[in-house]
């Protein structure tokens, strides 16, 4: 029993080889998967950049959108006050013309 033949001891090499093997091909899986990981890793990456740089143009647009509306607003309410001081001025004119007509 101490000591074991030639032959048992070729059958425990050919096993521990085997195993060996077996944990070879289990390593190059997880390398496999691990590089899968990375890869759909890098893909969010991506996907979330372009979501920022999206998110920022809407956000830029909204903005821009908003001055504009900002500017047309200001614009419709000074065209509102000359047409406002206009009326006003025209009224004035046709009340001193009245008064000229009566004299």
């Amino acid at each position: 029993m101490g000591q074991d033949t030639v032959e048992e001891l070729t059958k425990k090499l050919k096993i521990q080889s085997d195993i060996i093997k077996g944990y070879e091909k289990v390593l190059r899986l997880n390398e496999q998967e691990l590089a899968n990981a990375d890869e759909i890793i890098r893909m969010y990456e991506q996907i979330i950049d372009y979501s920022r740089v999206e998110l920022r143009q809407a956000k830029e647009t909204v903005e821009a959108s908003t001055m504009v509306s900002n500017l047309s607003r200001d614009e419709l309410m000074s065209a509102f006050d000359k047409i406002k001081s206009l009326e006003d001025a025209n009224r004035k004119l046709r009340e001193e013309s009245l008064k000229f007509s009566k004299d």
